[in-house]
């Protein structure tokens, strides 16, 4: 029987900043050959998929962008936007800008800015595989799946000082850390479980039948859904709270140890 396996990316897949290692990739193609399905959840914009898409020979299938924001079927070109800021990212950014506070705006198919960005921070937008960033004199705030921030993890400051003067669930908005250095607004229904549950009902699944391994909190809803979640040793406490099957680490290939032991089942 076919199994259905939804990875995380960053710091579940691939390390932070590192590339698919080897045995990793190895363990993927096994599962692809033995005619299993695999679905990559991540919080970027859908064309960071393309890298491992192609390195895989995926000529088929659809994941999930932007956190649960955006079905996308690379192979196709096809987008499904499931849910986004849209409007409302114009209160967002207008707080952001009494604050001082430097944003980014994610739209299906670029990062838009409306001032400089420091180099450091672009470079890392596109080591990632993010869409191009590019700048314009306004945002249009209709076009807005998500606003981003590049904010510390050890400034607790600022992310009061905005949760405060914007009140997010007001907006029917949520305001999450998504990495050491991301801070992200976006729409309160835009979770990994709505893109499951979406890609569920697209292709006829069974939320209890589906596997997912995930590190972080933005994983959460997702874990909370499918029949079979495990997190990976570096995953948050939060997660690991949880008592969720846990993986070896990402550095350790703790996937690759799960995709074994599932096409030994």
């Amino acid at each position: 029987m076919s199994k259905t396996l939804i990875l995380d990316i960053d710091n579940t897949l691939i390390e932070a900043m590192k590339e698919l290692q080897p045995r990793s990739e190895a363990a993927l193609r096994r599962w692809l050959a033995a005619g299993h399905r695999l679905v990559f959840a991540s919080g970027k914009n859908a064309c960071a998929f393309d890298d491992l898409i192609a390195l895989l020979k995926m000529r088929e299938g659809w994941h999930i962008a932007s956190n649960g924001g955006v079905l996308a079927e690379p192979s196709t070109g096809r987008f499904e936007r499931l849910a986004c800021v849209g409007a409302r990212s114009q209160r967002c950014m207008d707080v952001m800008d009494q604050l001082g506070i430097p944003y980014f705006a994610y739209t299906l198919d670029e990062i838009v800015i409306n001032r400089p960005m420091p180099q450091a921070q672009i470079d890392h937008l596109e080591f990632l595989k993010d869409p191009r960033v590019v700048l314009r004199d306004a945002i249009d705030p209709r076009a807005v799946v998500k606003l981003l921030m590049f904010i510390n993890a050890a400034d607790e400051e600022t992310p009061r000082r905005l949760r405060q003067a914007l009140q997010p669930e007001t907006l029917g908005l949520q305001l999450i850390r998504t990495s050491g250095e991301l801070l992200e607004i976006h729409d309160q229904h835009q979770t990994k479980a709505v893109g499951v549950r979406a890609l569920a009902n697209k292709l006829h699944l069974d939320v209890n039948d589906l596997y997912a391994v995930g590190d972080s909190e933005n994983d959460m809803s997702m874990l909370e859904i499918v029949g079979h979640p495990y997190i990976v040793a570096n995953a948050s406490q939060t997660l690991k709270d949880r008592g969720w099957p846990q993986l070896a680490s990402c550095r350790e290939e703790g996937v690759a140890d799960l995709i074994d032991t599932l096409l030994a089942d």
